[in-house]
């Protein structure tokens, strides 16, 4: 009768151990799969502040940099109109 009741006490537990298992790599795998289809962007998530103050640090230093290309070929052109 003990045999019955440890073997089934085991079968139990084993179920268990595999029903967790199975829940932690579904969610593992699922996490997985969103985390590469957000790389390869088909997944767009909502920009935070911290994002959207990023993007305008870029577009500014963009800006500088335009400028200052512009002004040295204007710089340039003056210097060769001169000549």
């Amino acid at each position: 009768m003990t045999l019955l009741w440890s073997s089934l006490f085991t079968i139990i537990v084993v179920g268990l151990a595999l029903w967790v298992l199975y829940y932690i790599i579904r969610a593992a795998v699922s996490a997985g799969i969103k985390d590469a289809y957000a790389q390869m962007g088909f997944i767009r998530e909502p920009d935070t502040k911290e994002d959207q103050l990023q993007r305008r640090r870029e577009e500014l230093q963009e800006e500088r940099v335009q400028t200052i290309v512009n002004s040295e070929a204007d710089r340039m052109s003056g210097e060769n109109g001169k000549h």
